[in-house]
């Protein structure tokens, strides 16, 4: 409600805006639905959204006819955005049922103020006159898509949160309203329904059909009918009119199966008939696009075309209701609905069909010059000129790889018949690198064997024409490349290193973006020795050159990489900081994230596991896991151990093994790595050592093919961070076996190989590490009466502290809270700074089962304090949290959204939720106010 100067002469308004529009005379009630407004009403607000022609006005007005509530009404256009225009209507809808209402505030002016708060008071005005009226009373905006004004949508934010009770405002939009609504719903104080619970139900397509056809349709005609229109109201209107002229509708409908009948046939064919050449011709050549804009529609269908018709078109397809739909807010996009686009395809290729290839192509070429590759390889398809879309599909793989569609890579070039890709050594090694990478690795070798057979043959050439051999350069580095790669894979670093130099040989040094993916290459061999800081080198050296070439993809998985080794270094805030970078690069130009930016959220993912923020990891890591997993095998396959473990801890033990299952699964494979099965195996005695599962763990440690429990597996069988994982779940175990049996030779033997890993996790800088094994060897001694063994967990807990890890000591259970206490009563005599009593209380707090007596001060449960109660000025309490209060302090501090985030080491929408929960108990809506409001209730100083 608001506006512009009012005149004293204000012109007249249009009536048919301020009346409820009439019923049509076939319409069916919607008791179901009529029902949910009359409970909507006793809320604020009321939202129907959904797109055109789901009958959300006709339903609206059918309530109208119900309702004993004095309704006003206002029917939304465009020429409404103008704001002097919108308050007079609003206004003048409000005084069909309150006479004279607003009068005053429109003779004062006092809602003409463009800027400053003068159209505030002149809104409060409206209200108070509102509430002050003696009844309740309805306002209903109908087409509120249409307001796009920003003026207009803030004054109406203003005027929708500050409403009386007695105001009740029902909103129907094809869109979501742009108006800041979250206050509202998260008090419960908005109703909506939206396209599902517009949809016709089976019930209502057969009252409709027998009202409209005045006959009954068989049971399968009916399910044919919501099937296809998918309970879509316009579709089964045009149903009706068409089937109006047929002997027997019944008949046909109920045989409306196989590709030679489209239900569209019934619904469309007499509306194209009846449209303008032009249109028709529009109609049928864009068909054959899943997605239509203006210029793409220029391009396709009329390549000579002034700009601008392409637009003008598709306008003129909108505002005939032709079964179009706009994607976007700014109506650039659209997309027809799918069983009328099934049907002009069908007509299409009925009486056009041989211009249909040449349509394609057009598509195809103005996609992949406007970046959009996956939709433009589809369309190269579809023309059927496989030749030409191979060039396309070989041409972009370069491009490809960089945004991260590697799987799509995959897809696309399988497409092609083979013996297109045979001819063409450069596609097919493109084609072994992505299936490489999506870990699809006999395929690769098919691949790549057929690359060595194409080399030989054009070798033999070169004796011939020498001026060959120059151009064999890029294929020998290509295919060294993608062996240097099944060499590391298959555990050979040695194979994998003289590939790597193979390949920088022959590639050119000019081609950056081809030494970026080598020089990855290199950096993960050296992920598999274990040595942190050389790995840190070589993978820095890495990030230089993708970041010369151009290249996202490489520059993701190296940042990603050096953040989990600075993760086992021990350095978790350094590792969340490097995600941070990594996550500006995961944005790609066109505002959307690269696919591999679920590498990302795996790791930050795994550091937030680490830190016990369970919730908030698990989000990360089912999202993370889910984007890459086709994409990123090495990458995957670390995020579903650490989700495994993330489960468990939530208690899902069944969830847990499923994951580990799944990873067994893909050990098994053919193409599976010779360490995919340790890991499995590994994990899984981690898992069932922790929940004292001792048969399972002996069962899965025989399936990993490990030697005795009781002798040592070899390094030289692993790459380091195997063989430390797999070492560790083997002195676990015997150290849970020795504590139950009371055998002193298990403990011992424990012992022994957690001090066999020291040297080496000292000499790699391996923080993380050394905090396991200390944990374990604290655990050992105390088992076999070690007085040592407190020192030791102590050195553990100040090694973990300061960076927040708390998971390596929460997953040994039980089993560790007799040692913690007496390190708390260690630590407190001692005086010493680190571990703190705190972070010790945190932990024991942590460990205690539920409805257990808590034996330590609740004061010092690390920081995890009660929450702070304080009272709002009526009286009513809140309650703040802890972690809400850390939040809050630091709002006042002027810290930013990601600033809180870095320094509370939480993920950036945890921080955004608290700060929300905040605002919500505060009854503020801005960080400055809430900061005011935390003071005057004491909260903060």
């Amino acid at each position: 409600m608001l506006s512009h100067p009012v005149t004293e002469l204000r012109p007249p308004l249009l009536k048919t805006k301020i009346s409820i529009p009439r019923l049509p005379g076939e319409f069916i009630h919607r008791p179901r639905l009529t029902d949910r407004i009359n409970q909507g009403v006793k809320c604020p607000l009321t939202l129907l959204t959904a797109p055109a022609g789901f009958g959300k006005t006709n339903l609206l007005v059918e309530w109208t006819r119900e309702t004993d509530l004095p309704v006003a009404w206002l029917s939304i256009d465009s020429d409404d955005n103008n704001p002097s225009r919108f308050i007079r209507y609003a206004i003048g809808a409000l005084q069909t049922v309150a006479p004279g209402f607003g009068e005053e505030a429109l003779a004062l002016d006092l809602l003409q103020s463009p800027q400053g708060d003068g159209w505030k008071i002149g809104l409060t005005l409206l209200i108070n006159e509102l509430s002050a009226l003696p009844k309740e009373l309805v306002l209903v905006y109908d087409d509120f898509h249409t307001l796009e004004d920003s003026v207009i949508l803030e004054r109406l934010d203003f005027f929708i949160k500050n409403s009386p009770p007695n105001l009740h405002l029902i909103i129907a939009s094809r869109s979501e309203p742009e108006l800041d609504l979250a206050f509202l719903r998260a008090k419960g104080r908005v109703l909506q329904l939206d396209i599902d619970d517009l949809r016709f139900t089976g019930e209502e397509v057969v009252q409709y059909f027998q009202q409209a056809l005045a006959r009954e349709l068989p049971p399968e005609t009916i399910q044919a009918l919501q099937e296809r229109t998918d309970g879509w109201i316009t579709s089964l209107q045009m149903a009706a009119i068409s089937l109006k002229d047929q002997a027997d509708p019944t008949t046909l409908l109920a045989n409306l199966e196989g590709k030679s009948h489209y239900l569209s046939d019934f619904l469309a064919e007499e509306v194209l008939d009846h449209q303008p050449g032009e249109i028709r011709q529009f109609l049928l050549k864009s068909s054959i696009l899943e997605t239509l804009s203006g210029p793409l529609c220029e391009a396709v269908i009329k390549p000579d075309a002034q700009p601008g018709y392409g637009a003008v078109m598709l306008s003129r397809l909108e505002h005939a209701n032709l079964f179009i739909t706009a994607l976007d807010e700014k109506h650039e996009w659209f997309r027809y609905h799918p069983l009328f686009a099934d049907f002009l395809r069908q007509v299409q290729a009925e009486v056009n069909r041989a211009e249909i290839p040449e349509l394609h192509k057009r598509a195809a070429i103005w996609l992949e010059g406007n970046g959009n590759l996956d939709e433009a390889f589809q369309h190269a398809i579809a023309s059927r000129d496989m030749e030409w879309a191979a060039d396309i599909i070989e041409h972009n793989v370069q491009m490809m790889m960089s945004l991260g569609e590697i799987s799509a890579l995959a897809r696309w070039i399988g497409k092609l018949p083979e013996e297109i890709t045979h001819k063409r050594p450069l596609l097919s090694i493109g084609y072994a690198w992505a299936l490489i990478a999506t870990h699809r690795l006999d395929l690769a070798h098919y691949w790549l064997d057929d690359v060595r057979h194409s080399l030989e043959e054009l070798e033999k050439q070169t004796v011939e024409a020498p001026t060959l051999d120059a151009n064999l350069s890029g294929i020998r580095g290509g295919l060294a490349l993608c062996q240097s790669y099944l060499a590391m894979l298959s555990g050979d670093i040695v194979q994998a290193a003289k590939f790597s130099r193979q390949a920088t040989k022959y590639l050119p040094k000019e081609n950056v973006y081809l030494h970026s993916l080598i020089s990855l290459d290199e950096s993960i061999s050296s992920v598999l020795s274990g040595d942190t800081q050389k790995t840190i080198e070589s993978l820095r050296v890495t990030t230089r050159i993708a970041r010369q070439a151009n290249n996202p993809l490489v520059m993701i998985i190296a940042t990603c990489e050096i953040a989990i080794v600075q993760w086992i270094q021990g350095q978790l805030s350094k590792a969340w900081e490097t995600l941070q970078k990594a996550q500006y690069v995961a944005i790609g130009p066109d505002g959307k994230p690269h696919p591999m930016a679920g590498f990302i959220d795996i790791v930050l993912g795994e550091i937030l596991f680490e830190r016990n923020e369970l919730e908030e990891a698990r989000d990360y890591l089912e999202r993370g896991c889910q984007a890459i997993q086709s994409i990123w095998y090495l990458g995957s396959l670390g995020g579903m151990t650490s989700l495994a473990r993330l489960r468990q801890a939530l208690g899902d033990i069944s969830g847990a093994q499923a994951i580990v299952d799944e990873i067994s699964r893909m050990a098994l494979r053919s193409d599976a790595s010779q360490w995919d099965n340790a890991l499995a195996s590994g994990l899984a005695v981690r898992l069932a050592v922790q929940r004292d599962d001792l048969a399972t763990a002996e069962q899965w440690w025989k399936k990993g093919g490990f030697p005795d429990l009781n002798t040592p597996i070899a390094l030289e069988d692993y790459p380091y961070h195997i063989f430390e994982y797999v070492l560790l779940a083997q002195a676990r175990f015997l150290l849970v076996q020795g504590q139950e049996t009371g055998k002193a030779r298990d403990l011992k033997q424990a012992l022994e190989l957690l001090e066999s890993l020291v040297p080496e996790a000292e000499r790699f800088q391996r923080g993380a590490s050394q905090i396991q094994i200390l944990v374990l060897q604290a655990m050992a001694q105390y088992a076999l009466g070690n007085g040592r063994a407190t020192k030791t967990l102590l050195h553990a807990l100040a090694l973990g502290e300061p960076e927040g890890f708390r998971r390596f000591y929460l997953d040994e259970g039980r089993r560790l809270t007799d040692l913690l206490r007496q390190c708390r009563a260690a630590q407190e005599e001692s005086g010493s700074h680190l571990p703190s009593l705190a972070f010790i209380d945190s932990l024991l707090e942590s460990l205690q089962p539920p409805g257990v007596e808590q034996e330590v001060d609740q004061e010092l449960m690390g920081g995890r304090a009660a929450p702070t109660t304080a009272h709002l000025e009526d009286g009513l309490p809140i309650s703040i949290s802890a972690r809400e209060m850390e939040v809050l302090a630091l709002i006042a501090e002027g810290k930013s959204n990601q600033e809180i985030s870095a320094e509370l080491y939480l993920a950036l929408n945890t921080v955004k939720r608290h700060a929300y929960n905040i605002y919500t108990k505060l009854e503020v809506k801005k960080r400055t106010h809430a900061v005011s409001r935390a003071r005057q209730l004491g909260l903060i100083p």
